[in-house]
């Protein structure tokens, strides 16, 4: 069960109940914070900052809390931050872990230079993407951030060949990614990187050639107390990316790097802007809130021509492990999708509306609202038409193309699901879809849980097809091929004409629409307006009001956690 889950399924009187047994003289009194934190963490908060004076004194005088290292279930640490004992625990084991992965650089012997001129052909030695892989093969702990374009898997996918090109040995590596439909798109992704790669068969045959989850990876199913692999059962490897770590919670972070044996090189791929995990932690952007670098290092890359961001310091824990990309090969200097992006990031309200207000930006747009039904469905047309071109046969990857061409995004789910019904309905009118039926050919669906049995998680898309007078639902492989379900064995699933953005982490889409709620609402923030935004690869489009766009993009919470201060210092700032 998640935290979220969690917080809403105690209620008001167990947890009284359980505080009084617990604590018969201050249990309740103490019930308030406790459902404050409860309610924190369903936030995405790791903890609750911001106690009063009585609220210390209560927690210092209760069993049920206790300072850092206690045994008790609340913890409060130096800095006045309350945790759950797991979350406190997760966070101070992750920590451990990280110091000691940057701890023991290992730096790799070897030609590195050489090697790299001839992965990274062309590109100076002061670029960024030739940077990061070559600080990845002196450490053994490399995060490398970036949006859209940047870069990011042609950048590790040479960093692979560059590893195994200069070990000693063979190497085991694995990708990995939070959901399966972004280990789909990353396995498609490198596949592509490494058959253009200038290496030898014997490299070439080290680098991973699938993605799978980072719970399938680790071992961590249903109803189990802890994942299959952890630190007394460590994974075979010596190698392993993790992509889309922006949605990686806390929890899941730490038992991935647990997980992990004391001579393995972690590699965590991600956009920092982009909206943390629906469960507690923004461990991604705790992590790229500072970049520093050793004396030595800065030294190195100032004689390159390239001033290396953040500051000097040989103590910081993260020196030459943080590396940000900036250059976009996507979204050109005078794209409007690149420009709207950054003005969003940089919370610049008014550079916002004059974009969208710019007819010259063909690329991006606003109106008022959605299209009414009939224009919904008619955003579609190239995918009804790749349909009906279909007949029997098996031209998958057209027809998964033809649909990727438009989602309409909304920021709630009450709002995806009222257009998803009224493209339904616009559907049932046109005869495509029986009034007094779910299933029709075309009917597109995203799984909503996981299903190991069936080989089906949570965000996979498949699309509905007719096959021997049969409906059968068509789903990509990681490992490039297509697998064919009957409807009957789908476990939860919703259909999928509009999604949250949330859901749209890790896919990319021709055309992208946004629909914004007629008020500002407390999900509605920078990070998910920028998420929308660059899931876009030719066209954005906003409907709704620019005035709460723009109060989105002057919102920007940030989760509370100690993560960034254990790692980065007390008062430093990004």
């Amino acid at each position: 069960m998640s935290v979220m889950e969690a917080a809403d399924s105690l209620l008001p009187a167990q947890l009284a109940a359980l505080m009084a047994r617990l604590d018969p003289q201050h249990g309740a009194a103490l019930q308030p914070l406790l459902q404050r934190l409860l309610a924190a963490l369903a936030s995405g908060h790791v903890c609750l900052s911001g106690m009063t004076r009585d609220e210390f004194a209560l927690l210092r005088h209760s069993p049920l809390a206790g300072r850092p290292g206690d045994y008790a279930p609340l913890i409060v640490d130096d800095a006045g931050r309350l945790y759950l004992a797991r979350q406190w625990q997760d966070e101070t084991r992750l920590v451990a872990a990280l110091q000691a992965l940057a701890a023991d650089p290992q730096p790799l012997a070897g030609d590195v230079d050489s090697v790299l001129d001839s992965l990274f052909a062309g590109a100076p030695r002061g670029d960024w993407q030739r940077l990061a892989a070559w600080l990845a093969t002196q450490h053994r702990f490399m995060v490398i951030s970036g949006g859209p374009g940047t870069g990011k898997t042609t950048t590790v996918v040479r960093l692979l060949a560059a590893l195994a090109a200069l070990s000693g040995r063979p190497l085991v590596m694995a990708m990995a990614a939070p959901t399966g439909k972004a280990a789909a798109r990353l396995t498609e992704s490198v596949r592509a990187a490494r058959d253009a790669l200038p290496v030898d068969a014997a490299t070439r045959a080290q680098l991973p050639d699938k993605a799978q989850t980072l719970h399938r990876l680790i071992g961590l199913l249903p109803g189990t107390a802890r994942p299959r692999h952890h630190a007394a059962n460590p994974l075979p490897l010596d190698v392993l990316v993790v992509d889309e770590a922006s949605m990686v919670d806390l929890t899941l972070m730490a038992q991935t790097v647990a997980a992990l044996p004391p001579h393995a090189r972690l590699i965590l791929l991600g956009d920092r802007y982009q909206l943390a995990s629906v469960d507690a932690g923004a461990v991604l952007g705790d992590l790229c809130s500072q970049q520093a670098w050793r004396t030595a290092t800065a030294a190195q890359l100032q004689a390159l021509g390239t001033t290396p961001p953040g500051r000097v310091d040989d103590s910081a824990m993260l020196a030459d492990s943080v590396v940000v990309l900036e250059k976009s090969h996507r979204f050109g200097e005078h794209s409007g999708i690149g420009r709207l992006a950054r003005a969003v990031n940089a919370g610049d309200t008014a550079q916002v509306g004059t974009l969208l207000a710019d007819a010259a930006n063909l690329d991006i747009a606003s109106q008022p609202q959605l299209p009414e039904a009939a224009g919904l469905h008619a955003l579609r047309a190239g995918y009804w038409q790749a349909l009906d071109e279909l007949g029997e046969g098996d031209n998958w990857p057209a027809l998964f193309a033809a649909f990727n061409q438009c989602m309409l995004l909304a920021a709630e789910r009450h709002a995806v699901t009222q257009i998803n019904e009224q493209v339904s309905a616009e559907l049932v009118r046109l005869g495509r879809k029986p009034a007094d039926s779910d299933w029709y050919p075309g009917r597109p669906v995203m799984i909503t849980r996981n299903d190991y049995s069936v080989g089906l998680f949570n965000g996979d898309i498949g699309l509905t097809v007719p096959r021997g007078g049969r409906l059968r639902v068509i789903f990509p492989t990681t490992d490039g091929g297509w697998r064919e379900v009957s409807p009957a064995r789908l476990p939860e699933h919703d259909t999928v004409y509009a999604m949250t953005v949330h859901k749209s982490q890790g896919s990319e889409f021709g055309q992208v629409w946004l629909a914004l709620p007629p008020q500002p609402t407390a999900t509605l923030t920078r990070s998910l307006v920028y998420t929308a935004i660059t899931r876009a690869r030719q066209r954005f489009v906003l409907a709704g009001s620019l005035a709460v766009l723009q109060a989105a993009v002057q919102y920007a919470p940030a989760r509370q956690s100690g993560l960034a201060e254990k790692i980065w210092g007390r008062g430093l700032t990004a």
